[in-house]
């Protein structure tokens, strides 16, 4: 969420929240979560929950190419903790540039710039994974990993390093054209049937860009494309079907 273009009551919202984090110590905020989510932070909770049900059956892994701070990234991890202990063959992968908007195109919106989703911490997050992996089950077998750099050049050579590499649900937020085309040119071919698309912001006017690659790559005919009935713009699909 970019917050280009919110409300003056949105923005009256987040100052007030703000200012009621700001009075909590930090143990308070992580033990109480819902005590500030929001509406689109709930939203965004319940889509990912019903995509990770919809693939509990089918082995792979769940790869999201566009990460920011890691807080889908970490559900589907918990998720899968909770629900699947011992599915050793499950890995949860994020990819993202942590720095930013990269690869923008005169495909993509011309309000956005590099250092849009660049407020993220790459470091924190790999020492949360950590932390999480003392308590996991069968934490010696590793279940989440994350992949820096631009999705571009970093998907396919994970790809060509990972012969193993299965993937059940593919996600794509990256917001912008060209890392959508090439995380579908290079994952989509590695999804068995029944695995499933996602995409964040499909059919969605002020970040085309995912969609545009969407019809590029698949005729829409062949497509069953569906959403979340209480969701935005999240849309996906399954192989096969």
């Amino acid at each position: 969420m970019t917050k280009r273009r919110i409300t003056e009551q949105e923005k009256k919202y987040y100052e007030q929240r703000s200012q009621l984090i700001a009075s909590c110590s930090p143990d308070y905020i992580a033990d109480a979560p819902f005590l500030f989510a929001n509406r689109i932070q709930v939203t965004q909770m319940l889509s990912r929950i019903e995509l990770f049900k919809m693939i509990l059956d089918v082995p792979g892994a769940i790869i999201e190419c566009g990460v920011h701070r890691g807080n889908a990234l970490m559900l589907y991890f918990q998720l899968s903790i909770v629900l699947e202990s011992y599915a050793i063959n499950r890995s949860i992968i994020g990819f993202d540039t942590f720095e930013g908007f990269r690869s923008i195109t005169d495909k993509d919106p011309n309000d956005i710039n590099e250092k849009m989703f660049s407020d993220t911490d790459y470091n924190l997050l790999q020492q949360i994974i950590e932390v999480n992996d003392i308590i996991r089950p069968v934490n010696r077998i590793p279940r989440c990993e994350i992949v820096k750099g631009d999705i571009t050049v970093t998907a396919p050579e994970f790809v060509k390093s990972h012969s193993d590499l299965v993937v059940a649900m593919l996600i794509l937020d990256t917001d912008l054209y060209q890392p959508t085309k090439i995380a579908i040119e290079t994952f989509v071919p590695l999804m068995p049937k029944g695995g499933i698309v996602v995409l964040d912001e499909v059919c969605y006017r002020n970040f085309a860009g995912e969609t545009l690659a969407l019809k590029e790559k698949f005729n829409l005919n062949n497509v069953a494309l569906k959403r979340m009935p209480f969701d935005t713009c999240t849309g996906y699909f399954k192989i096969g079907d």
